[in-house]
């Protein structure tokens, strides 16, 4: 089904007016859907509604399609097409001049007339720069330092009586690269100004020194000789460095570096609003230029509060520049180009389709060869000289390189090639793709450029070539992979010398074993060495064959499901458990390969040959040829059905429609409307029905709809398959096309639709037209949308396509249902299940589950991310659990299981869930007004106790139950205490009372203590927390009760609840101490496990013991999530963007940073991450979202573990590894809990259980060859 097209401007240029005149053909047709022209062309939905966007030139086989399903002429579109073709070109080739914004590229000094927004920060850095000799500035990439350097900074020095200004980037050698440029002026030497003050040196990305200088020693003098303009006023020299705000821990372990950014530093935040609105509107008025108003305010709004986001924005303002209406950047425009999210994605891939396959080959090595894969931080860009591309031939790279370099992807300055910015990185799906798939190889990669390197500097001395694993290492990633030819013959000279040393040891080995003993000896050595090669090259292969299994799990997924469980029993590594999670988790199940007599292709005529479809409920594919009526089963991938074809009848300019059920097929042509029985191949019988142009079954396979224009007025009918009689025929006393018209299930009534017409009701027995109550509800325009409308497979419920989402109303109770909203994504196709309790959707470049069964629609609970192909119609088969399609071209028919997205949910929400550390214990809150709290065995699911309470009801009144009541509690670590509030807090403003904590004792299933809290409107308790031993209660609080803190100043209150032997009960707990909490407004604390400090959302770390406060940046904004590993050795920090930065323990230095924690989904906006967890080992760390993803992570190797766990798409509230690490245990307010058994044994049963057999020894020669065959499932 459609949705409303978005208006184009053919104005704008050539392409856009292509698009208005294909659509101008459509309406001429008589307004033909975009489904009806489908069944007429054979192409997808998809490809024919992308032909007439606007937002790129169409094929021309897709354009001709398109011509001809409207009756139009080809030979004159044919010649249209290539006219635009040329004159597009032409356009892009000219459009680059003079653009006011710089893309992914920065501004430069000679930019400073259209450098705006940044007025105050220049001043500051100006200032700063005058008053100290070193000045560091600081901000997370994309935050616009380097344009602030090079267009803000610089041209104000040069105003100054400098002596000489020198700008530069460290690289691989910073020291022996820019020696001379470390020198004061005093030579007149190229760049200096020859005046006598100081020389100043701006060094742009300084986090090079880091990431592509690995001599520790060059790296230290380099900064050394930076410092020296520090210490020395008398050195001549002010430097000036922008440094990547994740690299701050990296300069922090450089004691004088870390002193000088204390005193002299400059954070680089985003923009302001107003900002913002002067970087958008400046440049262009600078260039006469306008901006539309509701395009200012929706970027403003789009990037505002981004630190990374000043490149997408000005990608998507140079994209939308270049499709401008005169002088006008529209919002259309901005559409056209793809948006802030998604400007650059449609860059990169726009060039990409443009290659050929080689040459896409080619630019995928060349683009990973400009990558340095993160290492505790993110991957970043490395620039390279031109001699390091020469694995390829030089007109091949030339030619790609041009090809990227004026889509301002990449920039060639001299010799070098960089990417245009790190934003590509993040930015595109398939770079970051590719990345995440080569990750180890491009390590490696790295490691061999820098080692061939420094062998060509030494003379290539023998002594510095490869031995052992290195060399192992690198001819097990390498060896299929192009090589410059320096690294080429720097690993033959390695190699040469292991075949030569290896023969030199066989000599000795031979000439030794003439003594018994030695030869004894030497034999022992042998097999040890022996067994630990073998075990050496069986982790290599399963390492390989673990990078295939992920790479494959598009293409061919049984297979990669196979390949992972092979990788596992070869060896146990990160690597192999990460391949084997995949195969659990990933969403492919298996490609049914279309027979080639069956696929949809072409004539030379250009006739369909073969029509295919999908039935209703995504089981089984139909093929229908002029020879053959066939029909398999896509879960056995078994012919069930063969029978011969209509022959002559499915002539030229014929149709064929496939019923939802795929029993009936009808066949249109010039002598009428026939019917076949798919089941029998027999023909029912003919329907009399002439110069019918369109057909369609009814959703219950009862009906059949024929639309029919004589050449007069237009008519539908209505045909009752099984009587072929004819039920009802509207529509001949109008003039306007019919748009779509449809039935319901059961032929009760007939909806159709005519531009500027309210939608009509026909009761179809009574043949006459009627308007129910939910018809009469629905909004006048509905007719006018592009959109369509449909009732769902059970009946109960009537739906409208419009261009953010689906309405949806209950024709039994007449009211309107809660919408599907798809902002900003276009909706090509949906489909509801039989029973309407969901809706599987193709809505953007994803594929999404919806359960409408719920009272509000927070999101899809299944995401799949679509990166190289558009489907055709999306089936559901929920018996199965999975989502069908038939790939372009009719090829395949790829099946994605949907994990547990259909699962169980309760109706009512949960207010509360939480795991134990330990994972043995869940605490429930109980929903429905009557709240009460609940302790359960996680593992037989029973209650053991019910702590008393209602923290929803207010203290002290009799007033009704607080709604979406969410109170803290905590367990110990391990598990024996459960804290929780028993009374909720007053909300009445300046009204005090008192709120309860009570501490329950789990194993006893009594009352351990109690606190009581006065509390006011403004200062009720945030978070609990427990110390192992239970006997001291953490309570974080928004206000104070002490007076030296100041009103409303967050406190942190330490509880003893240690009873002396003369209490009784828990009243003697008692509060030992309040520290202040500076910031604190949320929920979110942390507690070490040694009970020593307590770590809140915004990085204040209060020590219990000494009482002292101290705050550290933890990330770019306050935490969404934190946790400490059990042992204390990490603490893992969650913000809004889905990235999880590791700590160490005492929070000196940063380990890691888990990016793209949600990268496979596919989704534009992540969830924020809701909960993390550690298994007991802190080797693992498991990190969900709001949406429901959960991901699992490999804490030594910052690597992803496999695809995000299958759930059931409810937001997750905690989780929890049982003790011996094997167990996942999830938690959600709609699921209060699901168990993943994560024993690497138990995820061998299952791939297997999925797949049906390992790998056959057929394939195992093919993919190990080396290796005897074994057994794997």
């Amino acid at each position: 089904m459609g949705r409303r097209e978005t208006p184009v401007d053919p104005a704008t240029g050539p392409v856009q007016r292509f698009a208005y005149e294909l659509r101008k053909l459509r309406q001429e047709a008589g307004g033909l859907t975009y489904r009806e022209m489908a069944r007429r062309a054979h192409y997808s939905v998809t490809s024919l509604s992308q032909a007439a966007a606007g937002e790129q030139l169409p094929s021309l086989a897709v354009t001709l399609a398109y011509v001809k399903a409207c009756g139009g002429d080809p030979e004159e579109w044919d010649r249209r097409w290539h006219e635009a073709s040329e004159e597009s070109a032409t356009t892009r080739e000219d459009d680059d001049t003079d653009a006011p914004y710089p893309g992914l590229s920065r501004y430069e000094p000679t930019d400073h007339d259209r450098f705006f927004g940044r007025d105050d920060l220049v001043e500051a850095l100006r200032a700063l720069t005058a008053s100290h000799r070193f000045t560091a500035v600081f901000g997370p990439s994309g935050s616009g330092k380097s344009s602030l350097l090079r267009a803000g900074l610089i041209p104000d020095l040069q105003k100054t009586g400098i002596a000489a200004l020198r700008i530069l980037t460290p690289g691989e050698h910073p020291l022996r690269t820019h020696e001379k440029a470390l020198e004061p002026q005093n030579d007149g030497g190229p760049g200096d100004r020859g005046d006598t003050g100081d020389t100043v040196l701006v060094v742009d990305q300084f986090e090079e020194v880091f990431t592509l200088c690995r001599d520790q020693t060059e790296r230290t003098e380099f900064i050394d000789r930076l410092l020296a303009a520090r210490t020395d006023p008398g050195s001549g020299l002010r430097v000036v460095v922008a440094v990547r705000a994740d690299f701050y821990g990296h300069c922090a372990e450089h004691r004088a570096l870390a002193d000088a950014l204390s005193e002299a530093s400059l954070l680089v935040g985003p923009m302001t609003r107003a900002e913002l609105r002067e970087a958008v509107i400046r440049p262009a008025q600078s260039a006469g230029l306008i901006v539309e108003r509701d395009l200012t305010a929706h970027l403003v709004e789009e990037v505002d509060g981004e630190p990374g986001g000043l490149p997408l924005l000005s990608h998507a303002l140079r994209e939308t520049w270049r499709r401008r209406r005169g002088r006008a950047l529209t919002m259309a425009a901005y559409e056209a180009a793809g948006g802030v999210r998604g400007a650059i994605a449609k860059t990169a891939e726009d060039v990409y389709a443009t290659l050929s396959p080689e040459q896409a080959a080619l630019a995928r090595q060349l683009l990973l060869r400009l990558i340095t894969p993160g290492e505790g931080s993110q991957d970043t860009r490395r620039p390279v000289d031109r001699t390091e591309l020469g694995f390829a031939p030089a007109d091949e790279v030339a030619l790609v390189l041009e090809r990227l370099t004026r889509a301002r992807l990449l920039t060639l300055d001299d010799n070098t090639v960089d990417l245009a910015h790190e934003a590509l990185i993040t930015s595109w799906p398939r770079l970051h793709s590719w990345i995440g798939e080569t990750r180890e190889h491009l390590r490696t990669h790295r490691r061999l450029t820098e080692a061939a390197r420094a062998w060509d500097d030494l003379g290539r001395d023998p002594g510095a070539l490869y031995r052992g694993t290195r060399l192992a290492t690198a001819d097990e990633h390498l060896t299929d992979q192009p090589l410059a030819p320096l690294e080429e013959a720097f690993l033959t000279a390695s190699r040469t010398t292991h075949t030569t040393e290896l023969r030199r040891r066989r000599g000795l080995f031979t000439t030794l074993a003439t003594l018994l003993v030695l030869a004894l000896i030497a034999g022992v050595t042998a097999w040890q060495q022996s067994r630990t090669s073998d075990r050496r090259h069986r982790e290599a292969e399963a390492r390989r064959i673990a990078t295939v299994a992920d790479s494959m799990r598009f293409a061919d997924p049984v297979k990669a499901m196979q390949l992972s469980v092979a990788a596992w029993r070869l060896a146990h590594t990160t690597e192999t458990r990460s391949a084997l999670l995949g195969g659990m988790t990933q969403h492919e199940l298996d490609t049914f390969a279309v027979p080639d007599a069956d696929v949809g292709r072409r004539s030379h005529q250009d006739t369909p040959q073969t029509a295919l479809d999908v039935t209703a409920d995504g089981r089984t594919l139909v093929s229908v040829s002029r020879d053959r009526i066939r029909t398999w089963d896509l879960r056995t991938h078994r012919r069930t059905h063969d029978h011969p074809g209509p022959g002559k009848l499915m002539a030229d300019g014929s149709e064929v429609v496939i019923s939802p059920d795929g029993r009936l097929l009808a066949l249109l042509n010039q002598g009428g409307t026939r019917l076949w029985d798919v089941h029998t191949g027999r023909e029912l019988g003919r329907l009399g029905s002439r110069n019918a142009s369109i057909a369609a079954f009814g959703p219950g396979g009862r009906t059949l709809i024929v639309q029919i224009d004589d050449g007069e007025a237009p008519v539908a009918q209505v045909w009752d398959v099984r009587t072929l009689r004819r039920l009802i025929q509207v529509g001949n006393d109008f003039s306007e096309a019919l748009r779509d018209p449809v039935t319901d299930p059961d032929g009760r009534w007939l909806v159709t639709c005519r531009d500027r017409w309210p939608l009509q009701v026909w009761d179809i027995a009574e043949q006459r037209r009627v308007t129910p109550p939910w018809a009469s509800r629905m909004r006048k325009g509905s007719c006018d949308d592009e959109g369509s409308y449909g009732f769902s497979p059970d009946g109960r419920q009537f739906l409208v396509v419009t261009d953010t989402g689906v309405q949806r109303w209950d024709l039994r109770s007449n009211r309107e249902l809660p919408t599907v909203e798809l902002p900003g994504a276009s909706l090509y196709d949906y489909r509801l299940s039989a029973d309407g309790r969901f809706m599987v959707a193709h809505a953007g470049n994803e594929i999404q589950l919806w359960r409408l069964s719920v009272s509000e629609l927070s999101g899809p609970v299944f995401h799949h991310a679509l990166v190289s192909e558009q489907p055709g119609d999306v089936e559901l088969d929920l018996a199965a659990g999975a989502v069908r399609y038939l790939t372009p071209g009719g090829t395949a028919v790829r099946s994605l299981s949907l994990g547990r997205a259909t699962s169980r949910w309760h109706r009512q929400p949960y207010d509360g869930v939480l795991l134990a550390e330990d994972g043995r214990t869940l605490a429930v809150l109980s929903p429905n007004g009557k709240t009460a709290f609940q302790l359960r065995d996680t593992r037989s699911g029973r209650v053991i106790s019910r702590p008393p309470g209602n923290p929803c009801i207010l203290a002290g009144t009799e007033a009704e139950p607080v709604t979406d009541c969410s109170p803290p509690m905590a367990f110990s670590a391990d598990g024996r205490y459960f804290a929780y509030l028993q009374t909720g807090a007053n909300t009445e403003p300046g009204l005090s009372t008192r709120q309860r904590v009570m501490v329950w004792d789990v194993r006893a299933r009594r009352e351990h203590a109690a606190v009581d809290i006065r509390t006011t409107d403004i200062d009720g308790v945030g978070s609990l927390s427990l110390t192992p031993d239970g006997r001291t209660l953490l309570v974080a609080r928004h206000g104070p009760l002490i007076a030296k803190s100041g009103p409303g100043s967050p406190v942190v209150e330490v509880w003893d609840l240690r009873r002396d032997k003369k209490s009784k009960g828990a009243e003697r707990a008692r509060r030992t101490r309040s520290l202040p909490l500076p910031g604190f407004t949320g929920a979110i604390t942390a507690l070490h496990p040694d009970s020593r400090k307590l770590v809140s959302a915004n990085g204040t770390i209060a020590d219990l013991h000494s009482g002292r406060t101290t705050k550290r940046v933890l990330g770019d904004d306050d935490a969404l999530a934190l946790a400490f590993s059990p042992d204390g050795a990490y603490l893992a920090v969650a913000d809004n963007g889905g990235r999880v930065t590791l700590w160490d323990g005492d929070l000196r230095r940063r380990v890691g940073i888990l990016s793209g924690t949600y990268a496979d989904t596919g989704r534009e906006n992540p969830g924020s991450v809701q909960a993390l967890a550690f298994s007991l080992d802190g080797r693992n760390l498991a990190v969900a979202d709001d949406s429901g993803t959960v991901q699992l992570w490999d804490v030594p190797s910052n690597q992803r573990l496999g695809s995000a766990l299958p759930t059931p798409g409810d937001g997750v509230s905690s989780l929890a590894f049982s003790e011996n690490g094997t167990t996942l245990h999830v938690t959600s307010p709609h699921v209060p809990l699901q168990k993943y058994d994560l024993a690497p044994e138990s995820l061998v049963h299952q791939v297997c259980t999925r797949v049906g057999s390992g790998l056959s020894p057929a394939d195992w020669k093919t993919y190990l060859p080396d290796l005897p065959y074994e057994r794997t499932c």
